[in-house]
């Protein structure tokens, strides 16, 4: 059978394989006053608003919301409470190499063994420390807590500490350690002293030359004497070299650990919707009709069950033709969009005639022989090449088909997408072609 005995054949009721389609109702005669056809909505372009794209991604924002949310974490130091003592040089004499030195010196020797012996044990023995909740402290936990740093080009020496829970045990432990260096500065030079004195007390005794009144012997007693002075003397220098500034306040050690992860789930949220709104939505498979209302406000989207709405417009703006193009994976939809449109079309007392070119497409037939029903000649004279009022063709979305209806406004055009399979780009490419008809998207499952 030809393609023109076919669709002859379909405008009777029949299919190609002589099944009958729904018993057609008498023809009516239609009137010139309802060729009136009011602008549909959605036929002005529009972009895609930037909630709507990230909304269309909404699992890009959730996944940043995670990742930030573990960086914020990981990244925040627990919190707590931090504060400085400060060591002051007071001998500096504008020696710029000195007082690096003994900066430098002040700072190594603040982490060292034995000045965090002396701290733990002036911390573990103040009872001021343990009232304010303090824990014990023993040099591996004083050692970690604290930071030594010489401040450069100045004679002051800092000494931070951190504590996770009190403000005061973080000055407790700075002021201690800062003590502990003077005091070990002091314990020092004390024992310098002790020594010399014991040394210079040996030497008087074991090389006396004569007797303690000769000459010679008062002579080497008063230069000994004299060294042994010196050496007090720069001994009870070094005592005095440096001085100690409390910590008295104390400042936030860091962010809180759960304030981080607040922040890191808004900035990876953020940056996550930011990626989604960069990407686009060209690529996106529309999950729902409401999906694609809002990634394409400037489309027509119906649903499969509309088909009374889409038959009322056929009535209501006098037009004669419907073609239903079936975008790849929608074929059954499509034919069953385009029967139920006929339907509800002969249940308006028109007689329609369906010709499909989805069920029965044979991609060996010759294009002009597939889509001779989208003909504008043949479309503009329905009752005589079909014997019915209205022609309702349900056909692929390819080339072929769009060159024969683009451009042409005399018909109503419905475009069957697949949730979650057809890209909206590909829908937009689809529409563009017959924009002129002012096509309607219709969303299949």
């Amino acid at each position: 059978m030809s393609p023109l005995d076919q669709d002859a054949a379909l405008a009777h009721g029949a299919s190609q394989n002589g099944m009958p389609y729904a018993a057609p109702v008498g023809g009516v005669a239609r009137h010139s006053d309802v060729a009136y056809e009011p602008e549909l909505e959605g036929s002005t372009y529009q972009t895609a608003p930037i909630t709507s794209l990230a909304l269309a991604r909404w699992s890009w924002a959730v996944v940043g919301l995670l990742i930030g949310t573990l960086l914020g974490f990981l990244s925040a130091t627990g919190g707590g409470w931090k504060a400085t003592a400060t060591i002051q040089i007071n001998n500096a004499q504008g020696d710029a190499q000195g007082i690096k030195t003994t900066g430098q010196t002040l700072q190594a020797a603040a982490a060292s063994d034995s000045v965090l012996a002396i701290a733990v044990k002036n911390l573990n023995a103040d009872p001021k420390f343990a009232a304010a909740g303090c824990p014990k402290q023993d040099k591996q936990s004083l050692g970690g807590a604290i930071t030594p740093l010489w401040t450069t080009d100045s004679s002051l020496v800092s000494i931070t500490a951190t504590s996770p829970s009190s403000s005061l045990c973080a000055g407790y432990k700075a002021t201690a350690v800062a003590k502990a260096v003077q005091t070990k500065i002091q314990n020092d030079a004390q024992a310098s002293i002790d020594q010399l004195t014991t040394e210079v007390k040996a030497i008087i005794a074991s090389e006396a030359l004569g007797s303690s009144t000769s000459q010679a012997e008062i002579q080497r007693q008063g230069a000994l004497g004299s060294a042994a002075g010196q050496r007090q003397s720069n001994e009870l220098a070094a005592k005095q070299s440096v001085s100690v500034i409390d910590a008295t306040v104390a400042l936030p050690a860091g962010p809180d650990r759960n304030i981080s992860a607040l922040l890191g789930a808004a900035g990876g949220a953020f940056l996550g919707a930011l990626a989604a709104v960069a990407a686009g939505a060209g690529r996106r498979k529309p999950h729902s009709p409401r999906e694609l209302v809002a990634l394409a406000p400037d489309l027509t989207v119906r649903t499969t069950v509309q088909a009374g709405e889409l038959a009322g417009r056929v009535l209501e703006t006098g037009r004669r033709s419907v073609v239903v193009l079936a975008m790849p994976d929608t074929r059954f939809a499509a034919t069953q969009l385009a029967m139920a449109i006929a339907h509800h079309l002969r249940t308006h007392g028109a007689t329609v005639a369906v010709v499909d070119r989805v069920s029965e497409f044979n991609p060996s037939n010759a294009a002009e022989d597939r889509l001779w029903a989208l003909r504008r000649d043949v479309r503009r004279n329905i009752p005589a090449n079909f014997q019915a009022d209205l022609l309702v063709v349900v056909c692929g979305a390819d080339e072929e088909a769009l060159s024969l209806i683009a451009g042409q406004s005399d018909l109503l055009v419905s475009v069957v997408a697949k949730q979650r399979k057809s890209r909206l780009a590909d829908i937009r490419r689809t529409v563009d072609a017959v924009r002129v008809s002012e096509p309607v998207v219709v969303l299949a499952r």
